[in-house]
């Protein structure tokens, strides 16, 4: 009996869950004695550091506001005297408070005491000189220069001490980290291992079927829909493959009845369509020599263009059932593409000059002569220059550069209109696909046209893409062998 796809899951995991489990507890623990090595680094010792350089910074502040004021006596150094010193009580209070090292502490102290004689010493000068006695400066001068000298020897040694104390911290962080690397190593190349048995099992079994399915499903994509698809896998996919192949079958006998209709219908639609014209052509003769209104004149203009829309449409789907069906007859001789872009571009010049469209031909030199369908050729350049004139702003332009390159003959079609957004330039040769742009709410078309394009292009052995850039227009480009 086949293990199903859940059963051969959870043995395999089951077995690296134990595995996990066992050196787990040991790696948890040594990752929490790396956190609080790292905790205390990061928020004693860069804190003590950071006071320490502050400390050092403001009694050099309040050396030089006090001796500034002994020169000048300006009342605005005294009170930035002051406010230095708040500051350094407060970054020495700080310290105080975060650190739980007694030899810290002592000579926390020591500076304390040296700066509040310091503090005492420039006060008495302060009441002297406001006083206007005379008292002895260089006494106090000598006096204050032995405690700023105390303060910074107490200053330095704190940093010593500081510096051996973080040495001493990351000795241990490295050794905590050197334990947790080795568990984390041991156990990562335990579950590789395992890993990779587990990977290969499910690879084999679940996997390499699923890939199969991927490939086939991308083939239903293109309008394949063989219903030949046979797996050895788990239950499940055997299941997934059996309803694969039903689904084939009815968009196989979907695709053939969508085909038959399209084929009847286009049919039926042609004979009373191509009536309606030729109708609508003799009531505009005679409305010309009978004196119609203008109404008139625009309603059966619209109506003969729309009936041109239906006819274009009833021959797009009648070329469409003819590929589909591989009825596609093509007559392939060596030809010039030169006279067929003349042509086309001629067509289109009358509908080019009222939107007020400036169209420019470049033909390359030393063109080779490619084997090609003249008619079908044809209907691929009236195609997309009539893309490329429909989505052009008024008083745009349109280029067709043709050029000789090393697969044969490229020519392309390029525009000024608003582009096409990357994510639909991967599905617009697809079948009733359409760009979707900002400015083309108005723009009629059914979207078979770039699909037919594609097909003939594939037929005459060549290739066809599409570049574009939002805002600057778009260039259809293909390459026929020569």
């Amino acid at each position: 009996m086949r293990l199903t796809i859940f059963s051969r899951l959870v043995i395999g995991y089951l077995a690296i869950f134990v595995l996990a489990m066992t050196v787990s507890i040991y790696a948890i623990m040594q990752l929490h004695r790396l956190e609080n090595v790292t905790r205390s680094i990061l928020m004693v010792d860069n804190r003590l550091i950071d006071y320490e350089q502050k400390l050092s910074d403001t009694i050099l502040s309040l050396m030089r506001y006090e001796k500034k004021f002994l020169v000048i006596r300006d009342e605005g150094l005294y009170n930035q005297f002051l406010a230095a010193k708040d500051d350094f009580d407060k970054y020495l209070g700080g310290m105080m408070n975060i650190t739980d090292v007694p030899r810290i502490k002592v000579l926390l102290m020591e500076i304390r005491q040296d700066s509040q004689r310091y503090r005492s010493l420039f006060e008495e000068e302060v009441k002297y000189l406001r006083s206007g006695r005379q008292y002895p400066a260089e006494k106090y001068k000598e006096e204050k220069e032995t405690t700023v000298t105390g303060i910074m020897t107490g200053l330095k040694k704190l940093r010593v001490f500081n510096q051996q104390n973080t040495f001493d911290r990351v000795k241990k962080l490295g050794q905590a980290e050197a334990d947790a690397g080795r568990v984390a190593v041991v156990m990562g190349l335990v579950c590789l291992v395992i890993g990779v048995i587990i990977s290969v099992f499910i690879t084999v079994n679940i996997t390499k079927p699923l890939s199969l399915i991927k490939k086939r499903t991308r083939e239903i994509a293109g309008g394949s829909f063989r219903d030949d698809l046979r797996l050895s896998s788990p239950p499940e996919i055997a299941e997934l493959a059996q309803s694969f192949n039903v689904m084939c079958t009815k968009l196989k006998e979907l695709d053939k009845m969508k085909t038959e209709f399209f084929s009847s219908m286009s049919h039926e639609l042609r004979t009373p369509l191509t009536t309606i014209k030729e109708g609508t052509n003799l009531f505009m003769e005679g409305l010309k020599e009978s004196g119609a209104t203008e109404k008139q004149k625009k309603l059966l203009t619209i109506i003969n263009e729309e009936c041109n829309r239906l006819i274009n449409l009833v021959n797009s789907l009648l070329d469409l059932s003819r590929m589909e069906a591989g009825m596609m007859v093509y007559n392939f001789r060596q030809a010039d593409l030169v006279p067929l872009i003349n042509k086309a571009a001629r067509e289109i010049e009358p509908l080019a000059e009222t939107k007020n469209i400036k169209i420019e031909t470049k033909i390359g030199e030393g063109l080779p002569l490619p084997r090609l369908d003249t008619d079908r050729i044809l209907q691929v350049l009236r195609n997309l220059m009539g893309n490329a004139l429909k989505f052009t702003p008024n008083g745009g332009s349109m280029q067709i550069h043709t050029q000789a390159v090393e697969e044969g003959v490229k020519v392309s079609v390029s525009d000024s209109g608003a582009g096409i957004p990357k994510e639909k330039m991967e599905v617009i040769f697809d079948k009733f696909r359409r760009a979707a742009l900002a400015d083309s709410g108005k723009i009629m078309g059914s979207g078979l046209g770039l699909f037919i394009v594609k097909q003939i292009i594939s037929a005459h052995g060549g290739k066809i893409w599409v570049e574009s850039t939002l805002g600057k227009g778009s260039t259809f480009s293909f390459v026929l062998p020569a």
